[in-house]
């Protein structure tokens, strides 16, 4: 790939190779995708470190050396490896190929609007419960609606979009250990009980992390829909969300002219949740159009990123 891009290769690899892994992921088996091997990992390790006669301060420490349990030899073996290979391309299209969603969360949402149009409520809860932090056995159908969306949201910025963001501007290894910070972080949520204070260290680097990614994936939303409206909602909002989560949430609903957010149960508590958007409560085909228009922003990110670098090689590079 650098022979055949010359010098246009530092700016025009990034966007190629995201493209590349991008199209990869969407014909890998889920069984292969390695936040499923993650989260087992996560939950080995909480597992394992996690006493409730440890005081608060002793779980956050518990839980930043776990964070550095898994993210050094990751980063380290990553590092090697990409160092020692002689065309590195491959094993980053592979490496974020497999760190990507996949198509299963897509390919849900489809089976849970069939479900909900056939009235079948229970199998739709059952359909959306592994995406979600809430519980879904109480969900209503704009409830479940809400809980899809969202969650999709969520996924997307923390995976897709972040590796859109970060590995242009970082490189492979950087990049890789954000987006393992953002898996553990919603792995470890201070929202449950068990990780309060585990996992409180890592949601604070979470936090700063996810802020430029909401940032610009809420900007993208509202291109399509009505960025006003949002910005003066964004503006009157009085229960900020950590990470900027609702932002891209704020842009969805205007563009979809449906209410998200709300209160939603995590365990036994009831969370409070602004309600964000207008005031009009979203149907089973909300689910499907907020999934395409994901789609449109993750391609627009990789168009731009393609025009942009092939933009500034040209100015810095002069003609060929």
């Amino acid at each position: 790939m650098q022979t055949l891009l010359g010098p246009l290769y530092p700016w025009l690899a990034p966007p190629l190779i995201l493209g590349i892994a991008v199209l990869v992921n969407q014909q890998l088996p889920d069984r292969w995708l390695l936040s499923h091997r993650l989260a087992t990992l996560a939950d080995a390790i909480a597992d394992k470190v996690i006493h409730p006669y440890r005081d608060g301060a002793q779980q956050r420490l518990a839980g930043i050396l776990s964070l550095m349990i898994i993210l050094v030899p990751a980063v380290g073996l990553s590092w090697a490896l990409v160092s020692l290979a002689a065309y590195p391309e491959p094993f980053h299209i592979l490496l974020i190929a497999l760190c990507l969603p996949g198509r299963t969360q897509q390919l849900e949402h489809r089976a849970l609007v069939h479900q909900l149009q056939a009235g079948h409520k229970g199998r739709a809860r059952q359909t959306l419960a592994p995406f979600t932090l809430r519980r879904t056995d109480n969900l209503s159908e704009v409830g479940l609606v809400k809980a899809g969306i969202e969650s999709r949201l969520v996924h997307e910025a923390g995976t897709t979009f972040s590796w859109l963001l970060f590995y242009p501007l970082l490189g492979l290894v950087p990049a890789l250990a954000v987006w393992l910070i953002l898996q553990l972080a919603r792995q470890w949520t201070p929202l449950k009980g068990r990780t309060r204070f585990f996992g409180q260290g890592i949601a604070r680097i979470s936090h700063w992390l996810q802020l430029p990614v909401n940032a610009l994936l809420a900007l993208t939303l509202s291109l399509y829909g009505r960025p006003l409206a949002g910005w003066r909602e964004l503006q009157e909002l009085k229960e900020p969300q950590p990470g900027g989560v609702h932002w891209p949430q704020i842009a969805m609903a205007h563009h979809l002219g449906a209410q998200l957010g709300g209160p939603w149960m995590l365990e036994e508590r009831r969370l409070p949740r602004p309600r964000l958007g207008p005031d009009r409560p979203p149907g089973a085909h909300h689910l499907l159009r907020a999934d395409k228009l994901l789609q449109l922003a993750r391609w627009l990110w990789l168009t731009l990123l393609l025009l942009g670098g092939g933009a500034l090689a040209m100015a810095l590079s002069g003609p060929l």
